[in-house]
């Protein structure tokens, strides 16, 4: 792969990194209103669970669609563009009434999923989360359709609309719960959720409807439909176990202190904050050029990509992951802690975001190389490392939160996903593609060597006491630690922060043009 494609990769990873930054910034300002009107009670902990078995429903059946649509789509495209317009209609029309028929039946079926959920809850508390429940799921058929939408417009290179979309949903959020919610308290919320996602569908359908739209005729009897499906399956079951794992987590912290369920969600908003702004980039990108090299047959340049991929993860994963763990409350009381949100809910927050902190590098890493396999037409490489190590991560979640509580059960994550990252790698370069490890032994240490300089700088700084105010402490610390680590890494000539460096130049230099 040239020097000029490599950028050209980082460049637009740099461009969606700007929009995911301001996205995540309204996502903070979304999380910080919603902490401060509610804080963490045994009805936040209703609510969270209600929201996270709407996710549990929603992000496997949506994801995998999404995810064995975009090879597909391109694969057509390259033949004939009619023909992708039509099945990119005919899916979108599927989706939407498969949807449908599902929100029906978790609706019926929503008070023994809870019930079974919960089984530490009284009636009451059940009761509360089902009537969430059922406000969230009819949601469901618009939720499923902008997953598709979105990666139909990935496809097309329309990188930023799914930044634009969060955006809309960050916002949507935020004024329900500052107009309404201390009227109707969480009510509001659940009920702009499925608004919100009605939003977000009628702008992306604008967006791509030059591509495929919602059309009476289905595709149930088109072939290539039916390869959509199974190639979707196996993701579909690998995204299932991982949910699964999620609803066996909500159901240890319900039986521990109350506002532990609520305490662990917005730890895992912050985590994803954060991840996000690194993931969502470089597999949006990556995953669209890959599908692109291996439909023309150019394997070794995807396997470049690939690595590209990998350093770039390398480069902001490890020092953003010794940061967050030093700094996890600072954090936390700058976001959350006002209003109803007390003490001891920022210490139990606090304390599963640093465990979190642990998570950042194999959360990158598993979605790169679970992409390259998706790209490759192989979806069951990837369910089947999901399945064992969503296995270890049931029972060590059960074990460490016996001993650990909170903090147990997000170290079982974390040890998890870092677990499920080796394995893949493993059998990715033996299997599929020949990654050159050897390539990342050096900048590798020269990256965890200059993170640990810049952490140890900011621990020094935060401990000192100069400052006092929380978030002209965590800004300070932050320069210093990305400051110190931006500089080591040019001095050695990192290939990334050298890339990044005349990425600079040339927009300075465009603006003074």
């Amino acid at each position: 792969m040239s020097d000029n494609k490599k950028k050209a990769i980082l460049s637009s990873a740099v461009l969606l990194f700007a929009l995911s930054l301001v996205n995540k910034g309204l996502g903070f300002i979304k999380s910080m209103t919603i902490a401060s009107v509610f804080g963490a009670t045994i009805q936040t902990d209703a609510y969270y669970v209600a929201e996270g078995l709407m996710q549990n429903a929603l992000i496997p059946i949506s994801e995998a669609v999404a995810v064995s649509f975009l090879p597909i789509y391109i694969t057509i495209k390259e033949k004939n563009k009619e023909e992708a317009h039509k099945f990119t209609s005919r899916t979108i029309t599927d989706i939407f009434l498969l949807a449908l028929v599902l929100s029906g039946i978790l609706y019926v079926v929503a008070p023994m999923l809870l019930k079974l959920m919960l089984p530490s809850y009284t009636a009451d508390q059940v009761a509360m989360s089902v009537y969430y429940f059922r406000i969230l799921i009819w949601g469901m058929c618009f939720y499923m359709s902008n997953q598709l939408l979105q990666s139909l417009l990935n496809a097309e290179k329309q990188y930023g609309f799914s930044s634009f979309t969060a955006m809309m949903n960050n916002l949507i959020l935020t004024a329900a719960v500052l107009l309404m919610g201390h009227k109707f308290g969480l009510s509001a919320m659940a009920m702009a959720v499925p608004f919100s996602y009605i939003a977000q569908y009628l702008f992306l359908q604008v967006r791509s409807r030059e591509y495929g739209r919602l059309t009476v005729r289905y595709g149930w009897r088109d072939s290539r439909i039916w390869k959509l499906c199974l190639q979707a399956a196996p993701i579909f079951f690998g995204n299932a176990i991982c949910e699964l794992n999620q609803l066996v987590d909500k159901s240890l912290l319900s039986g521990m202190e109350t506002g532990s369920i609520t305490a662990v969600s917005y730890a895992s908003v912050l985590y994803q904050f954060a991840s996000n702004l690194i993931s969502i980039p470089m597999t949006t990108i990556i995953y669209t050029e890959l599908a692109e090299s291996f439909a023309a047959g150019k394997k070794e340049e995807g396997g470049a990509k690939l690595e590209k991929g990998i350093h770039i993860s390398l480069f902001f994963c490890i020092p953003l992951s010794l940061f967050v763990m030093i700094a996890a409350n600072l954090v936390v009381e700058i976001t959350y802690g006002r209003g109803a949100f007390d003490a001891q809910a920022v210490a139990m927050t606090s304390e599963g975001l640093r465990y979190y902190g642990l998570c950042f590098l194999a959360y990158c890493l598993n979605a790169l190389l679970f992409r390259a396999c998706y790209s490759l037409n192989d979806t069951m490489l990837p369910m089947k490392v999901g399945l064992g190590t969503v296995s270890l991560n049931i029972v060590l979640s059960i074990i460490l939160a016996h001993f650990m509580g909170l903090k147990g059960v997000v170290l079982a994550t974390a040890i998890a996903n870092t677990l499920t990252s080796a394995v893949t790698m493993y059998i990715f370069n033996r299997t599929k593609i020949q990654i050159h490890l050897g390539r990342f032994v050096k900048s590798g240490g020269m990256i965890l060597g200059a993170s640990v300089a810049g952490m140890l700088v900011a621990i020094f700084w935060i401990r000192s006491g100069i400052i006092e105010n929380y978030i002209l402490l965590f800004i300070t610390s932050a320069c210093l630690d990305f400051g110190i680590y931006g500089v080591l890494m040019l001095v050695v000539k990192n290939e990334i922060a050298m890339e990044m460096l005349s990425i600079g130049k040339e927009i300075i230099g465009k603006r003074k043009s």
